[in-house]
């Protein structure tokens, strides 16, 4: 892996974000682990790829303990490149990782205004009510985190999030509501977090999607490495 990834995969360690979702988390067998109440896979989680090297069969089996006490629906965070040691385990998504080279470009004219969440409920209207969870009045007032919301005419309709992990600068929840697809408030959102970002760490990334990918290549993202998704092998019913 390059050095970027290194720093990436290494960020995972730092569990300041897992905070203000409440108390259940831990650090298990030396893996941050976080159960949120929500019905996906990835709201249960323990983040592997913080480790400095491939877990041991041991350090599975705890974490796995920790996580399917507390869900039916888990997930370990690997890197891809490690996903093959992992015994017992096949792969539930892949997220590449993009990260940001140079300085963003200047931002585009936009319909929406650009500017910090005024509360929960403002970034909730975009972000979708049912992903509350994620976004407490402890997630607000973190220091760790910097949520940004547009605004049409006053009323929110989309929203992204910068999460500081250790020395790098994760973006996330870009978001903008179906009617206001198409009119270049996404890309907005995702310049204007990426300056925002870009004024904690020098190493700015994200984690893409199949549709997202061109958009933020088009923005000066660079992939980096890859994340995957495990969950358990299903033995035979």
């Amino acid at each position: 892996m390059g050095d970027a990834a290194v720093r990436i995969s290494a960020a995972h360690a730092d569990t300041a974000d897992l905070t203000p979702a409440g108390d259940d988390w831990a650090v298990v067998s030396g893996v941050p682990c976080q159960h949120i109440a929500l019905p996906y896979p990835w709201a249960t989680i323990g983040r592997v790829l913080a480790l400095p090297g491939p877990p041991t069969a041991d350090q599975v089996i705890q974490v796995a303990d920790w996580l399917r006490a507390r869900s039916r629906q888990w997930t370990l965070m690997v890197r891809a490149e490690d996903e093959h040691q992992v015994a017992g385990f096949q792969r539930w998504d892949l997220m590449p990782v993009l990260a940001l080279q140079g300085q963003p470009p200047s931002r585009p004219r936009s319909v929406a205004d650009i500017g910090p969440a005024g509360d929960r409920d403002e970034f909730l209207v975009p972000y979708g009510g049912e992903l509350a969870p994620l976004v407490t009045d402890a997630h607000l007032a973190s220091g760790r985190m910097h949520h940004l919301v547009a605004r049409v005419g006053g009323e929110p309709v989309g929203c992204a999030r910068v999460r500081l992990m250790a020395d790098t600068a994760y973006l996330g929840a870009i978001t903008v509501l179906p009617t206001w697809q198409g009119k270049g408030i996404g890309t907005a959102l995702s310049i204007a977090a990426g300056e925002l970002a870009g004024r904690y760490s020098d190493l700015v990334w994200l984690h893409c999607t199949p549709g997202s990918r061109a958009l933020y290549e088009r923005l000066g993202y660079r992939q980096v490495d890859d994340h995957a998704l495990l969950v358990p092998v299903q033995g035979p019913s």
